[in-house]
């Protein structure tokens, strides 16, 4: 629960500390600074629902548990004992079909 809540927060911050940083210095330094990257720094926040249903699901980790055994899983190859008699067979007729 703390690590949803800490996965959460720092998507938070993360997404809108650069919109305040550049408020706050537009504010009370300089009214022109990055005016023209303003408007795309605005964008930044739509990124934040799109990214906080992965941040819940990777919080949990029931679900990192079974993600990583779909992706890492090993795969095994299983080789059967086949009939011998029958394989004799089968190739027999595939090479008279061949060289008629």
């Amino acid at each position: 629960m703390i690590l949803q809540f800490w996965a959460i927060s720092t998507l938070h911050i993360a997404l809108w500390s650069p919109l305040v940083t550049v408020s706050l210095i537009q504010m009370t330094v300089d009214p022109l600074f990055m005016i023209d990257q303003y408007t795309t720094l605005q964008y930044i926040l739509y990124y934040m629902p799109l990214i906080l249903p992965a941040t819940c699901l990777f919080g949990m980790p029931e679900i990192v548990n079974k993600v990583k055994d779909l992706l890492l899983k090993r795969r095994t190859n299983v080789v059967t004992v086949g009939d011998l008699a029958r394989t004799r067979q089968t190739r027999q007729t595939q090479q008279n079909i061949t060289v008629r």
